[in-house]
């Protein structure tokens, strides 16, 4: 395939298939993320390309429920805290990321588009709660069906505890490939295994694998983690080389089984969204 993030979306269709899909009431999927750094063997964009891919794995995972949809301009303009210490890690303020969304999501609407669903392949909580705000601001505000597909963990920090109209919890999270090498209690989030596992199987000419191959683990904990979470020269302290796992155990079969249980759970919840609504 090619590496164009275009590829498949409206960006790639005339404004009257735009109109027809309007017409037809098809839900809409925004992809989200941002461009930042990802250590030494990824490009800054992984979290663009995976968010757009995982767009498109959600639209196939939709047609095989007899669902058609089309997927938004990916949007990339978001929030870097962790990783803002780096070269190549472009943040917005929050309310920047809100605005633009809001802009964004007016624009579907107003063409005709009355359910979509913002998707995120970033973890940092800044830039989810943009995301969450301007979910919100679009279902309360303006009348708008948009609505955010949030982890649990997100929602559980964010301290939302009861259900909101414009949120669909996605309870699911990836269980797959587990280091057998190393204690458990090392983390694998950010350049590491997963996300050099993605890259490597639908944009590998974008992946370094010899240099991956010799990374050593960050040997990173719970108790690292919050002091990466700071960002600036903190996170450098934890991760001097700006990724936070195991690159070196990438492997196709790791990207296989995470793709796999990604269509097995949010095209359903989007479909079963769909039915009820």
């Amino acid at each position: 395939m090619g590496y164009s993030i275009f590829q498949e979306t409206m960006v790639d269709m005339t404004y009257q298939e735009i109109e027809q899909a309007a017409a037809r009431k098809l839900p809409v999927l925004f992809p989200t993320a941002v461009i930042e750094e990802h250590g030494p063997h990824l490009p800054l964009g992984v979290d663009t390309y995976l968010s757009y891919n995982q767009s498109r794995l959600v639209k196939k995972g939709l047609q095989a429920l007899g669902i058609d949809s089309v997927i938004a301009p990916p949007y990339y303009w978001g929030i870097n805290v962790a990783s803002d210490g780096f070269a190549g890690s472009f943040s917005v303020k929050p309310e920047t990321m809100t605005a633009v969304l809001c802009d964004s999501l007016e624009c579907l609407n107003k063409w005709g588009f009355d359910k979509i669903f913002i998707l995120n392949f970033h973890g940092d909580f800044k830039h989810n709660s943009a995301i969450l705000e301007a979910a919100r601001i679009a279902y309360e505000e303006l009348d708008i069906g948009a609505y955010f597909l949030a982890s649990e963990t997100f929602l559980q920090r964010a301290g939302l505890t009861e259900q909101k109209p414009y949120v669909l919890v996605h309870t699911g999270s990836y269980s797959g490939h587990k280091n057998k090498e190393l204690p458990p209690e090392y983390l694998d989030i950010h350049a590491g295994s997963l996300e050099t596992s993605l890259m490597f199987k639908d944009f590998p000419d974008l992946v370094n694998t010899e240099l991956a191959k010799s990374l050593p683990s960050s040997m990173t904990t719970m108790q690292g983690l919050k002091i990466w979470s700071q960002g600036g020269d903190k996170a450098k302290e934890i991760t001097p080389q700006g990724y936070l796992g195991h690159p070196a155990e990438f492997s196709l079969e790791e990207a296989a089984l995470y793709n796999e249980q990604l269509i097995a759970t949010v095209p359903q919840i989007i479909k079963d969204f769909l039915d009820r609504n």
